[in-house]
């Protein structure tokens, strides 16, 4: 028995636009675009097995709002072909009868140590997966492969062109009836299925400092979501995140009793009674991290939390990470701005910055004024009349010399690029020593930080992708980044930049498509999701975004500022220029 497993890119759903826009959406409804886009177009396209295939009844499952699917069982006589499409079927609709058919085709003892949800391989469903039989009598089911989703619910983007492979052994039971005696692990299923079966939901974990969330996504059973999301909070955030997010929930906290209970939009989670932190700070928070995390379930809207019997009380308020409205920062006439209207805001005047050539302004979270002038980093403290440089590069005469665009962070951190090498400086100047085992293998030529200042995504250039956590001193002095979690669906030829667009998802201009009329795409890729794109504007050069509601605009090569109004791209703006958002 033996499977081949390997990673290719989720297939896309597609909106197609005019000429110019705004992308915007509320962060549970964009979370849904993201995945249900994709579903909807793969579900009108997906293949099963056989002609006989599975059937939907007009009655809704009790815990879920999908619709029952069944597929039939081993008939007698069957030949050992018909057995492995009739397992493929059946585990397709698996989900409607705990995978109790699909257990059929399997002999007892490979029904007993069989795990479904052990490992799920995701295929697009644009043509349906071929059996063919071995020399030895074997199958193999190959077909292409859009993912892997694990028993933690962490899903696996594969790389484009990526193949499943798996293969199945057989034999006759003493009714001399053809049973599988050797299998793949888990299921094989149209990603359209993936999409129905399971909810794709962010767990709430916490920042070093206690004050932000970091969310991971992560696929749970529709059937199950409450209590999976809450075992996901016990269990911990996955390797590439937990050198910067931790939760407070006790190690040695379990789920207890019912678990988690919904009754009247109250979801009261009964965890053990050692699952009590003791402290009311812990408490708070730790109950903020399950409340955040289960108030994302439809008819939801309160959380108790009960270790044992002690009710663990409220919820810790903690800092919103919704981004100023209208709060772009850029250039006009010399001066760094807020807004684009008439209306906006200066925040420094080119008296104040000692120039009148600065560019690429970024206003931190404790209101310091970063800009570039020439080769430099200027810094202006709020409230300061004049600003200071705080780094330089190169000889001052080679004009815009080897730095990047400014990027403050919450911390009092500039994050810049200085000669292809990610830079973190403060105020004063002082530089952070980055120490990370895969960011020296090749130059970084664009990077962003999420909304909550935790987490880097970053683009090499060689073309990968990759998003990373920020490792940092209780301090918050930036230490280093955690191991790289590449983004196959944002790197490559043809495609350029990164930015988040959303607290779990970046996106990158890519090259036109078949459909784009010349016309590059912005591509949205959530952390371990679903891909959707978006037609863009002609001649456009960078996307950027605010990084929490999924505001997202477009810089042109004539320095235009596109923004998205219903289906149409507009301008929004030509007098300001370097456009960024700030971090909240």
């Amino acid at each position: 028995m033996r499977q081949q497993l390997s990673r290719t890119a989720l297939t896309e759903g597609r909106e197609h636009t005019g000429s110019s826009g705004l992308f915007s959406l509320s962060r549970r409804d964009a979370l849904g675009l993201l995945s249900a886009t994709a579903a909807g177009l793969l579900a009108g396209c997906t293949a099963l097995p056989s002609s006989s295939g599975v059937t939907r009844s007009g009655v809704a499952a009790s815990d879920t709002n999908a619709l029952i699917e069944t597929a039939p069982g081993p008939g007698e006589g069957d030949s050992a072909e018909d057995v492995v499409n009739g397992f493929l079927r059946a585990a397709i609709a698996g989900f409607s009868d705990d995978f109790a058919t699909a257990k059929q085709f399997l002999t007892e003892r490979t029904a007993a140590q069989w795990k479904p949800l052990e490992s799920v391989s995701a295929y697009s469903g644009s043509t349906e997966p071929q059996v063919s039989v071995a020399a030895d009598g074997s199958f193999t089911v190959t077909s292409g492969q859009v993912g892997v989703l694990d028993s933690l619910g962490v899903f696996t983007p594969a790389l484009e062109g990526a193949t499943y492979v798996g293969e199945f052994s057989l034999a006759t039971n003493s009714t001399g009836q053809w049973r599988i005696v050797g299998l793949p692990h888990g299921i094989l299923l149209p990603f359209s299925r993936l999409m129905q079966n399971f909810a794709v939901s962010s767990l709430a974990f916490l920042s070093r400092d206690r004050t932000r969330f970091v969310c991971e996504l992560r696929w749970y059973p529709r059937s199950s979501q409450a209590d999976s999301l809450v075992a996901g909070l016990l269990a911990g955030p996955s390797d590439w995140l937990s050198k910067g997010a931790f939760s407070l929930i006790p190690r040695n906290a379990e789920s207890a009793g019912r678990g988690v209970v919904v009754e009247t939009g109250t979801a009261t989670v009964h965890l053990s009674a050692d699952s009590d932190p003791a402290s009311e700070e812990a408490r708070q928070l730790m109950v903020a991290q399950i409340e955040q995390s289960l108030l994302q379930i439809s008819g939801i809207d309160r959380v108790r939390v009960l270790a044992g019997t002690v009710d663990l009380g409220a919820a810790a308020q903690l800092t919103p990470m919704a981004p100023e409205v209208g709060g772009i920062v850029g250039m006009s006439e010399g001066s760094v701005v807020r807004g684009t209207g008439a209306s906006r805001i200066t925040l420094a005047t080119d008296r104040v910055l000692g120039t009148d050539d600065a560019r690429s302004p970024s206003l931190g979270a404790d209101g310091a004024v970063y800009a570039l002038s020439a080769s430099s980093l200027l810094h202006l403290p709020q409230g300061q009349e004049s600003a200071a440089v705080i780094l330089s590069v190169g000889d001052p005469s080679a004009g815009a010399g080897g730095l990047g665009a400014p990027l403050g962070d919450r911390h009092g951190w500039a994050w810049l690029l200085a000669d292809g090498q990610l830079t973190a400086v403060n105020g004063s100047g002082q530089r952070a020593a980055l120490e990370s085992s895969w960011l020296p293998e090749s130059p970084v030529v664009a990077f962003d930080l999420s909304v909550e200042s935790e987490r880097i995504a970053v683009r090499r250039a060689d073309g990968r992708v990759a998003v990373a956590v920020i490792i940092r001193d209780q301090d918050g002095r930036p230490q280093g980044l955690g191991p790289a979690l590449e983004m196959p669906r944002a790197s490559g030829a043809g495609t350029r930049g990164v930015s988040w667009c959303a607290p779990n998802a970046v996106c990158v201009l890519a090259d036109a498509g078949a459909e784009g009329g010349g016309v590059p795409e912005v591509r949205l890729i959530q952390v371990g999701g679903a891909v959707n794109t978006l037609v863009g504007v002609r001649g456009a050069h960078s996307v950027i975004s605010d990084r929490s509601e999924e505001s997202l605009i477009i810089i042109d090569e004539a320095g235009q500022t596109w923004q998205r109004r219903g289906a149409m791209w507009r301008v929004l703006t030509s007098e300001v220029t370097d456009p960024s958002f700030p971090l909240p």
